[in-house]
């Protein structure tokens, strides 16, 4: 009996130094680089707030979260937008500064190989998988909303019960 493989369509999105490996269904939008307001009193891997679509969202920088060097701004960066999964209304949306626009590609089991010996190991990393000889991160993100949500930002109290 032959066994079907699946596939995942996903995205492969550029950081300073590393690759986050989403499903295609995580992103909601890639944006250019746009001013971010200020929080008072946020840890430095909060990048600030920004208005999208109707929503005000917090904008992280995922290598500061992990303790890595941050990446340089440039006129490639990027904002990707990420769908929240924690289903809290007061997280819908946030967004990962990366350095470029992300990669559209298939990921299937004979592209893919888990846990890859990392570099450095990253708080906020889930799994790790090398993809086209290339270390990718996939991203803990119930960890990185936790995150946000410990910070307590109140960015749409009209949603909250």
């Amino acid at each position: 009996m032959e066994q079907t493989l699946s596939s995942v369509r996903s995205q492969s999105v550029p950081l300073a130094g590393l690759r986050l490996l989403l499903p295609n269904t995580c992103i909601a939008e890639v944006v250019t680089l746009q001013p971010l307001d200020p929080v008072d009193d946020a840890p430095e891997w909060l990048l600030g707030t920004m208005d999208w679509r109707g929503e005000r969202i917090p904008v992280i920088s995922f290598e500061i979260a992990n303790e890595l060097d941050a990446a340089e701004i440039t006129k490639t960066t990027r904002i990707t937008i990420i769908n929240g999964i924690s289903g809290r209304p007061d997280i819908p949306f946030y967004g990962i500064i990366s350095s470029g626009i992300p990669r559209l590609l298939t990921v299937d089991r004979d592209s893919l190989l888990k846990n890859p010996k990392p570099e450095q190991e990253l708080s906020l990393a889930l799994e790790y998988a090398l993809l086209d000889n290339e270390t990718c991160v996939i991203p803990n993100q119930d960890a990185i909303e936790t995150l946000l949500l410990a910070q307590e930002l109140g960015l749409n109290p009209q949603n909250q019960m």
